[in-house]
């Protein structure tokens, strides 16, 4: 089996997929950009159908990095690669916001930390399966106290009253959490969730329409049910990674930031 095939148990309806790795990529990025060019011009009249398209985004962005977890060759260098992205969109975005502040703005994207959160529990669940699978005491509790420690690192500056708000600020923001990644615990759980189920593409394409029916009835009027047309993409990619090229890797990791900073800074141009 090639490195970008589909699970064995999916090949059979192999025929019926037509969209590439890079393929879900380029779908993402279309409606990210519409999503955020709401974001920061919704106060200019940006239609809000435009964010509508962006609901979907997440989902298949999450659904890519457990495939790109699944079979990169260093799963270390791939977190770095996150933790980089997610650590320089923290400092940029703090010296823009002090810079050039737009009050209707708040400039708090960074999928990065989500994503980075998201590995860094698929790397636990594997260790939790193997520590089971092998009857490990140590991997199976060295599992469960490694996922203890995010949740604990976004629940103290809560918990703790008196602790310092320049402390609060930073583990919130710099040390990476599922409370304070964006879109918080239910992102997280389902990007690690895309990686358990990878080996049942109908599960996976299930789990965005599952949360975006709770969206649905929890936050009636809330547009975020829409998520679960990423269902759509999934179901129709094929496995294999496409003909990005080796540049188009590394497409993502600045194409997210720059059209966010270039679109905030014609947004404060404008005020």
């Amino acid at each position: 089996m090639s490195k970008f095939e589909p699970p064995i148990s999916e090949v059979s309806y192999a025929g019926r997929r037509f969209l590439t790795g890079f393929h879900l990529k380029i779908i993402g990025i279309a409606l990210m950009v519409f999503d955020h060019i709401y974001q920061m011009f919704y106060a200019h009249g940006a239609p809000e159908w435009f964010t509508w398209l962006g609901r979907p985004v997440a989902s298949i962005f999450l659904f890519m990095c457990a495939e790109g977890f699944h079979y990169t060759r260093s799963k270390s260098r791939y977190m770095l690669l996150l933790f980089v992205g997610f650590q320089s969109m923290n400092v940029i975005s703090t010296i823009l916001t002090f810079k050039m502040r737009v009050e209707e703005i708040a400039l708090i994207n960074n999928i990065f930390g989500t994503l980075l959160v998201s590995v860094i529990y698929m790397l636990l669940a594997d260790m939790l399966r193997q520590g089971v699978r092998e009857k490990k005491a140590r991997l199976v509790f060295g599992a469960l106290f490694g996922a203890m420690i995010p949740v604990a690192i976004g629940i103290l500056p809560f918990a703790i009253d008196d602790m310092p708000v320049w402390l609060k600020i930073a583990m919130l923001k710099y040390i990476p959490n599922p409370i304070s990644a964006e879109g918080g615990f239910f992102l997280v759980t389902l990007g690690v969730l895309f990686h358990l189920f990878r080996s049942c593409r109908l599960i996976q394409a299930s789990l965005p329409v599952a949360i975006g029916a709770m969206s649905y009835f929890s936050t009636p009027g809330d547009a975020q049910w829409m998520m679960c047309f990423a269902a759509i993409p999934i179901l129709l990619y094929n496995g294999k990674k496409g003909t990005e090229g080796s540049a188009g890797k590394y497409f993502f990791y600045i194409f997210y930031p720059a059209h966010i900073y270039l679109l905030y800074i014609i947004a404060w141009m404008l005020t």
